[in-house]
């Protein structure tokens, strides 16, 4: 596929009719500018003001046949289609379960979902000790052994728990009570169960949240 795009309105307006595979990208919306950080680098766009894309879609399927069911995935990349072939962007699309997954946990274990601040390198500050806590946790996740016999799923650590496990020893414990951590985080064990899956939710703009009303 190949389109145009431009930040233009005007020019979207006078030649829609003359391109039809031209696209109007919209600027952000400054209506509550008044509210935010004068520092804020406010932007949606990185390119010019008119810019030319080509891009690649590729539909393969994701579900076992044996169900009766037609399950797809339609994917738009730059990618090229000689050096990735359709078998080799199903198996990077699966790849990516698991980026997913530590976001989920980096948004929602961790708090990431909400920050304490309005301009951008206070945010940033937030967002790098959200990274360090949750490479933290997850090398400590790494260091249990966790027993797998006489189960029908293998049993992993609870993310969530870990953390706060974690959090607990950095704030309260002494340095000499630190080695019975990994036996407190092997009480927290959850099943993993292949094949399970979960709607993809809307995306939603959060707003700051002060340190105030997470401590009420």
């Amino acid at each position: 596929m190949t389109f145009s795009v431009t930040t233009s309105g005007h020019f979207y307006k006078c030649h829609r009719e003359e391109y039809p595979e031209l696209h109007l990208i919209h600027k952000a919306n400054k209506t509550h500018k008044a509210n935010l950080s004068k520092n804020t680098n406010y932007k949606r766009w990185d390119f010019e003001q008119f810019c030319k894309i080509k891009c690649r879609v590729v539909k393969f399927r994701i579900n076992n046949p044996d169900t009766g069911k037609e399950e797809w995935e339609v994917l738009i990349t730059n990618l090229d289609r000689n050096e990735f072939e359709l078998s080799r962007m199903k198996e990077m699309y699966h790849m990516r379960w698991d980026v997913e997954t530590s976001f989920r946990e980096l948004k929602y274990a961790l708090g990431a979902i909400n920050f304490h601040s309005r301009k951008d390198d206070f945010v940033i500050m937030e967002l790098y000790a959200h990274f360090i806590m949750f490479n933290a946790v997850s090398r400590h996740i790494n260091m249990v052994k966790i027993s797998q016999v006489n189960h029908k799923y293998p049993y992993a650590i609870d993310f969530k728990m870990a953390c706060k496990v974690i959090r607990k020893y950095l704030r309260v414990y002494t340095l000499s009570e630190y080695d019975n951590i990994f036996t407190e985080m092997q009480s927290y064990i959850n099943p993993v169960r292949t094949g399970r899956k979960d709607e993809r939710k809307t995306i939603k703009p959060k707003s700051a949240i002060w340190f105030v009303y997470r401590v009420a």
